[in-house]
């Protein structure tokens, strides 16, 4: 009787239970994954997946891509690599930004000071990220892998050997490209040549290995969607202001 008992008594409070939840449980138990979700889930493992990829065949694409200093194609490279850096992209970003404000076309004003300061932003990014990192570069003279801030008895943050994982010059161009592609398709198509001949030149010049690259691209692409999605209305709200603010400034009179 006192088995029969319990039973009865635990048969009650499984059935009690259920009642019992919260209606923001049952919900979220039963509600499937939303669109959104995938999607999100899908980049992440394709991201994954690529950057594997690229580590599996960094050497052979290093050994087929580096160019020897007395190659022709050498001064293309470097010369590419210098139009990659990022007080490149801020110099002319600022001037072409100011000079299409002068001649009063804001619209595109905006747009150029927002995918300049994009490059930038997912530029620095990566800067930051290789510094903590500590890959070794192809050229490095140390064993390659990845070394974290402290080597050897001494710190190696900044040091160029070290810094190789990911590539910042190739997140400054390709968050600059992605930026212009989000804007406009043609202009975004002319930046991503400019950002594949500058991405070709890192590696010509046995500055970075492929998967360097990968995870720069990574940090341009999903960076230049955080900034547009953040700062772009702050950009935008800020330039009409500029923009009212200079039409109603008064002309002197020749």
């Amino acid at each position: 009787m006192g088995w029969i008992s319990l039973s009865r008594m635990q048969k009650a409070i499984e059935r009690t239970l259920p009642a019992c939840k919260p209606d923001g449980l049952r919900v979220s138990e039963n509600r499937p994954l939303g669109k959104e979700t995938w999607r999100v889930l899908f980049w992440v493992v394709f991201c994954l997946a690529l950057l594997g990829l690229g580590f599996l065949v960094d050497g052979p694409v290093g050994r087929a891509l580096t160019l020897q200093s007395s190659d022709s194609w050498w001064q293309l490279a470097f010369f590419a690599s210098k139009a990659g850096e990022g007080w490149v992209v801020a110099v002319f970003g600022i001037a072409g930004s100011l000079s299409l404000f002068l001649l009063r076309r804001f619209h595109a004003s905006r747009g150029v000071f927002l995918v300049a300061l994009t490059g930038l932003m997912t530029g620095a990014t990566a800067t930051i990220i290789r510094s903590l990192v500590g890959r070794t570069r192809p050229d490095s003279h140390e064993l390659q892998g990845f070394y974290g801030v402290w080597h050897d008895s001494h710190w190696i943050i900044g040091k160029y050997e070290f810094g190789a994982f990911p590539s910042g010059h190739v997140a400054t161009v390709i968050g600059l490209a992605a930026a212009t592609w989000l804007i406009n398709r043609k202009f975004g198509a002319l930046a991503g040549m400019y950002a594949l001949l500058v991405s070709w030149s890192r590696i010509a010049l046995g500055c970075h290995h492929l998967s360097d690259e990968i995870a720069a691209a990574i940090i341009g692409v999903c960076g230049a969607y955080v900034v547009f999605s953040r700062l772009g209305p702050v950009i935008k709200n800020l330039g009409e202001n500029l923009e009212k603010f200079w039409l109603k400034k008064p002309r002197a009179s020749l």
